[in-house]
């Protein structure tokens, strides 16, 4: 009990409740902008209830659109300069319930339809679990057991009860083939109860800064795990640029993991666009699948027009299209079509 404490308190340390604030300049802005008050809290931290719009708060405008209309603002503008639209053409029209498309080096919105639909967001959610144990464990080469108990439904890796892994072969299952059972057997990992991982995660996405996302359970089987499009955008960008090995394993085709029962299991990627030659002309770094009934299929993915390309490297995020085909599909078509819009200098 004297380690656990210890360890909640580290791990607090780590994911601090965030507390946002508006800098003066932008609360000067705020505060002289009748539409701005219209949209956004009195703290500038989330959307007024009811209003639209997909902007996750008042600095997620200023950074976005905020810079380029008022002069006042212009440190919020982007470090890598942002792409520039070339054409005038119409958005492009896809089946499914909300998208968005973001560059991942300025991190400019480019596109969007419904990108503030709360949705179950389903397996996606396991990049927020594997990016928390992997920031509080750097032992992944421990072992750790698969126990009945961790099995929930959906995929899953067949073993008997007790079968033990690696902490790493066990993130490559829930990583790359999505299983249910050993995204749990890796929330017990740090040694806390499931309530207080849950905590963490939310924590983790608090601190983002991200308020219409939450998390019920660590594996994305329960309904209760939503986000909208435009914060699972910013979480992903925000993961795999800062967590190496939840991106190197959601951009690996298959792996072979071999528990205590000597069984060898090749666990293959449930994201499409990493093997099929229909996606061969473009070059995946990084991606998430989830699918429930209640959500159709859901996918995010990090990816560029070639391996040599990274300048024109996007963030697509589709919901709700009707089979796992056409989610990889719809990806696509707003990648080629972004890449044909825009200029990247």
């Amino acid at each position: 009990m004297k380690y656990q404490a210890y360890l909640l308190i580290a791990l607090l340390l780590v994911f601090p409740h965030g507390a946002f604030a508006m800098s003066d300049t932008l609360r000067d802005v705020y505060n002289q902008r009748p539409d701005l008050q219209a949209v956004f809290t009195p703290d500038g931290e989330t959307v007024t209830p009811g209003a639209a719009g997909f902007l996750m708060h008042v600095e997620d405008w200023a950074q976005q659109y905020g810079w380029q209309s008022v002069v006042e603002l212009a440190s919020y503008a982007p470090e890598v300069t942002p792409p520039q639209r070339l054409n005038v053409s119409a958005d492009p029209v896809i089946d499914a319930a909300a998208w968005i498309v973001v560059d991942r080096s300025s991190g400019m919105i480019l596109a969007a339809n419904k990108a503030e639909t709360v949705w179950p967001i389903a397996s996606i959610t396991k990049l927020i679990t594997t990016d928390v144990v992997t920031k509080q464990t750097l032992a992944l080469d421990k072992s750790w057991d698969v126990r009945d108990s961790d099995n929930v439904g959906g995929a899953r890796l067949f073993v008997t009860d007790g079968t033990w892994f690696s902490v790493r072969e066990l993130l490559h299952a829930a990583l790359i083939g999505s299983a249910n059972n050993a995204a749990y057997a890796i929330s017990r990992v740090i040694g806390v109860p499931e309530s207080t991982f849950v905590a963490l995660m939310n924590d983790r996405i608090h601190v983002m800064g991200l308020r219409r996302t939450v998390f019920v359970d660590p594996t994305g089987i329960e309904v209760a795990n939503q986000s909208t499009a435009r914060e699972v955008a910013y979480l992903a960008r925000e993961v795999f640029a800062q967590n190496e090995a939840v991106r190197r394993m959601t951009q690996t085709v298959r792996a072979t993991i071999e528990g205590s029962d000597a069984i060898p299991r090749t666990i293959t990627t449930t994201n499409w666009m990493l093997y099929k030659p229909q996606y061969d002309d473009v070059w995946v770094t990084a991606g998430k699948t989830g699918y429930l009934y209640e959500s159709e299929w859901n996918v995010v993915e990090q990816l560029r027009p070639s391996q040599y390309e990274d300048e024109k490297e996007l963030i697509i995020v589709v919901f709700g299209s009707a089979s796992r085909g056409e989610s990889f599909d719809n990806v696509h078509q707003l990648a080629l079509w972004a890449w044909k819009e825009f200029s990247w200098k």
